[in-house]
């Protein structure tokens, strides 16, 4: 049996590998709408990803609580929150990205809500450090919800 040649051809280049000097925010919006887009258009070409690395990150606080900090509590709250953040990407790559940033929103609010006491009174690196993925899960997500249905901020466009 002789087996068929294959394709020599390169694959095209990533979306993402364009240089943000190649891109420029559109002006056709306010001013929040401006500052917001070059986020928008970064979660744009990263997602999933962001949503698989904090169900990571939330993977390792609940292993992290468990082992060292001895509160099956905590851990099982980081655990159903990394669950969380999993099928949110989830959705995202099977054609539901509403419902996913959606639930990724809510998630990192979750996160949030309860890292940030405990930053806040222990100043653990743990609890801090998922504070502020949590803020910055939050804020990503919360735009990208807000895009979805508004179809604002325009994303970066090429430079003419």
């Amino acid at each position: 049996m002789a087996s068929k040649p294959t394709s020599s051809q390169p694959a095209p280049p990533a979306q993402s590998s364009r240089a943000p000097a190649d891109m420029e925010i559109p002006r056709d919006q306010d001013v929040l709408k401006q500052v917001a887009s070059p986020m928008a258009t970064a979660s744009s070409h990263l997602d999933p990803y962001p949503h698989y690395i904090m169900s990571g990150a939330c993977g390792g606080a609940a292993f992290y609580a468990y082992n060292t900090m001895r509160n099956p509590r905590v851990a099982a709250m980081a655990g159903g929150f990394g669950l969380a953040y999993l099928f949110a990407g989830r959705l995202l790559v099977t054609g539901h990205p509403q419902l996913g940033y959606d639930i990724g929103t809510l998630t990192s609010v979750g996160v949030l809500a309860t890292a940030l006491p405990a930053a806040r009174a222990t100043g653990d690196a743990y609890s801090v450090a998922m504070s502020a993925l949590g803020g910055i899960s939050a804020l990503a997500n919360l735009l990208k919800s807000y895009q979805q249905r508004t179809g604002l901020p325009h994303e970066m466009v090429e430079k003419r």
